[in-house]
């Protein structure tokens, strides 16, 4: 679920490419690779803070809001707020890993349009 809303929010500043967002906040592209693909339990600070920082709504980040343009920070965001969307981000990940979890034990996997099918046991 939020992989999703990174990718949305790399789009919507411009970035039509993970090597590109990446390279321009200094990380790996792999490093965004993971955090959209949900593969990772906490979004990298940087990442977050220079999506807050250009424009993208921290609400939308979390799924508290469909609203992705938030207003653009010119200079420091407060670190409360920082911990708050941290906060937020660390639980969400919780009830994914859980729901994966539970996936996994029915034998349902999910595919990269986010439709559910039966894993096949011959794998």
């Amino acid at each position: 679920m939020f992989g999703e809303r990174f990718k949305k929010a790399r789009e919507f500043l411009g970035f039509s490419s993970q090597n590109s967002i990446a390279q321009e906040i200094g990380l790996s592209n792999h490093s965004i690779r993971k955090v959209e693909l949900e593969q990772i339990k906490n979004p990298n600070w940087d990442y977050i803070k220079y999506l807050i920082e250009s424009g993208v709504n921290p609400y939308f980040l979390i799924g508290k809001s469909d609203e992705i343009e938030g207003q653009k920070v010119t200079g420091f965001i407060h670190e409360s707020e920082y911990e708050n969307v941290k906060a937020e981000l660390e639980d969400l990940q919780n009830k994914f890993e859980i729901v994966q979890e539970a996936l996994q034990l029915l034998q349902i996997e999910v595919d990269e349009d986010g439709n559910l099918k039966k894993r096949d046991s011959n794998i």
